[in-house]
């Protein structure tokens, strides 16, 4: 099928419906979303079964910005209502078949399984290493909780270290307008920080695993 043009009006029961759904966030203006522009249309043709939306983002800038659009063209592909893709920049035809393939042979009662244990991971305050990971990297303030010598001798990079006993005087120095990534060795101490500091009103989250299973994946350590 050929692709169809997505609105604010049309855009979330589109998303919302059964089946495979990708959209392709675009402009005129933009060299690389020309160039993805016949691989996405191919897809469409090869396709039948899937919708192809576009959301041209001049015309619907307050629809980009609502999906957090920050860079053009931005790839999202949605199942039965989840979104399991998202991703800036062109693709190449075999890159694009090779994500539609995935999502068509995904078991979707898994991945709600999936989806439902990580909410109520989150809702108890606690974060897997690749969770952290992805936040570390955007910037999260990550608290250690760890002894001096612990912490001394390796620590996740950028960690601000305030021992596990210490906290109780100190509460005021953590942020309260953004998360706390809580981590100890492998997150027992962590944990029973967290739940303390849930109680002080701050947006704590336990790093499951903690420094040790940060440094067992081969990830740096600052000593």
């Amino acid at each position: 099928m050929s692709t169809v043009e997505l609105t604010a009006d049309s855009f979330e029961e589109t998303i919302s419906g059964e089946g495979i759904v990708l959209v392709d966030f675009w402009a005129e203006w933009c060299g690389p979303c020309k160039q993805f522009g016949p691989v996405f249309e191919a897809a469409s043709e090869a396709n039948p079964d899937i919708t192809f939306g576009k959301v041209d983002t001049e015309a619907e800038q307050q629809l980009a910005g609502q999906a957090g659009i920050r860079s053009i063209p931005t790839l999202m592909l949605f199942r039965d209502g989840m979104l399991l893709f998202n991703q800036a920049g062109a693709l190449p035809p075999q890159a694009l078949g090779d994500i539609i393939k995935q999502a068509r042979d995904l078991d979707m009662d898994e991945v709600r399984r999936q989806a439902g244990a990580a909410e109520q991971a989150a809702e108890a305050g606690e974060v897997g290493l690749d969770d952290f990971a992805a936040a570390h990297a955007g910037g999260a303030f990550v608290l250690d909780v760890r002894e001096d010598h612990e912490f001394t001798a390796g620590h996740v990079p950028g960690a601000v270290h305030v021992p596990m006993n210490d906290l109780p005087t100190r509460v005021a120095e953590l942020p309260t307008d953004q998360p706390v990534f809580v981590i100890c060795a492998v997150g027992g101490r962590s944990r029973q920080v967290v739940d303390h500091l849930r109680t002080q009103g701050i947006k704590a989250f336990n790093v499951s695993d903690g420094t040790s299973g940060w440094a067992q994946r081969g990830w740096p350590l600052e000593r």
